[in-house]
């Protein structure tokens, strides 16, 4: 633990941004041994003290409810992936009102990404970088960008919708169309009239594109996509 928070503090003091580690399975956050500058001015033991708590003397009351709101749509959007790989190339973007021990308010931008997960492909630990704006912003908002699937998704009416992804091709939805009637690969290869092989590689790659790894959610996801 003294070696990771070592470490932390010395991305601390070369990218002077506040710098830590979420850890979800001990509820709790690795500060590094100097945070410069520290979460809104307060000091680094208070901190590692309060935890996830600190954001009860950041924020105010409607920022927190609007910040959890966003922790669970996030958690949902990262368990919809049944690639673990997949999990570990989202970003998440949130800014937010934040105010500091004086009362001061001001704009707090976070980027988290997964470091590492369970076995399960929970998330275990995750990297978390802070900067601060000295001018705010009038609403909270959050974007999460996943750099292996390159999909985004922004933060509207209270959930992530889907703003960006790898397009797939009209061969690729229709097979995803067929997938949800039931209808198997030889005959979708008669139905189109291509190669069986063909419509393996084509299913593979909206597979890959949808960042999901079978059948079933495949159809699930193009279905809340809109897609078929």
């Amino acid at each position: 633990m003294k070696y990771l928070e070592d470490t932390l503090g010395f991305f601390n003091r070369i990218m002077h941004s506040c710098v830590y580690m979420v850890d979800y399975y001990k509820q709790k956050l690795i500060v590094g041994t100097t945070s410069v500058p520290t979460i809104t001015g307060y000091p680094r033991d208070l901190i590692k003290k309060e935890g996830f708590k600190i954001y009860n003397r950041v924020c105010t009351e409607h920022e927190r409810e609007t910040l959890q709101k966003m922790d669970a749509e996030a958690h949902k959007l990262f368990d919809r992936y049944d690639n673990f790989e997949d999990r570990l190339g989202i970003e998440l973007s949130y800014d937010i009102v934040a105010k500091n021990k004086t009362g001061r308010e001001f704009t707090l931008y976070h980027r988290l990404v997964p470091f590492k997960l369970c076995d399960n492909g929970n998330m275990w630990l995750a990297l978390c970088l802070i900067s601060t704006n000295s001018l705010v912003q009038k609403t909270t908002r959050a974007c999460i960008q996943n750099h292996i699937t390159g999909e985004t998704f922004d933060f509207i009416d209270g959930k992530f919708v889907l703003s960006k992804q790898k397009c797939l091709t009209d061969d690729e939805v229709a097979i995803l169309g067929y997938l949800a009637d039931g209808v198997l690969l030889k005959q979708i290869s008669k139905k189109m009239g291509i190669s069986l092989r063909t419509v393996s590689q084509k299913e593979k790659s909206a597979f890959d594109k949808l960042g999901v790894c079978t059948q079933a959610s495949a159809v699930y996801k193009a279905k809340d996509m809109g897609l078929i």
